[in-house]
C-alpha cells in the first residue's frame, strides 16, 4: 500500500497512491478503511490506476461492494477517473446518481476532488 496523508482546511484525508496494487475486492476496501482509522482521516482519494476494470463493469458487483464498505464506515471517497471510464454504460449513470450525494464522488482531475474533500 502506498499512500500520503493529507491535512485540508476543515478535514484529513488519505491518498492512495497508484502503484499497481488494485483495490479489487472487499478485503482491501477494509484495508484502507483501516488506513484511513489509523490516522483518524474522514476520507480516502483514490485514482482509477488503483481500480481494476471489473470496478467499472457494474454487473460484476465490485464497485457497489467497495462504495457500500466505505459509506458503512461513514468515509466519504473521491475517485479522480478519465471521462473515457466515466463514460462507459451504465457506470456513467451511476457517477451522475452518486455525484449528487456526499458519499462518494468522481472528479476528472485530483484538484477539483481535494477540494471537495477538504470542504
Amino acid at each position: 500500500m502506498n499512500y500520503k496523508v493529507v491535512q485540508g482546511p476543515n478535514q484529513k484525508w488519505v491518498e492512495c497512491i497508484p502503484s499497481g496494487n488494485l483495490i479489487a475486492s472487499e478485503a482491501d476496501a477494509l484495508d484502507w478503511v483501516a488506513v484511513c482509522g489509523e490516522y483518524g482521516a474522514g476520507a480516502l482519494l483514490i485514482h482509477a490506476e488503483s481500480l481494476p476494470d471489473a470496478f467499472f463493469d457494474l454487473s460484476s458487483g465490485l464497485a457497489g461492494a467497495i462504495l457500500l464498505k466505505f459509506a458503512n464506515y461513514r468515509l466519504r471517497l473521491a475517485a479522480v477517473i478519465s471521462p473515457e471510464k466515466t463514460n462507459r454504460g451504465k457506470f456513467r449513470e451511476m457517477v451522475l446518481e452518486t455525484n449528487r450525494g456526499n458519499d462518494f464522488r468522481v472528479f476528472t482531475d485530483g484538484a477539483r476532488a481535494e477540494a471537495w474533500l477538504g470542504e
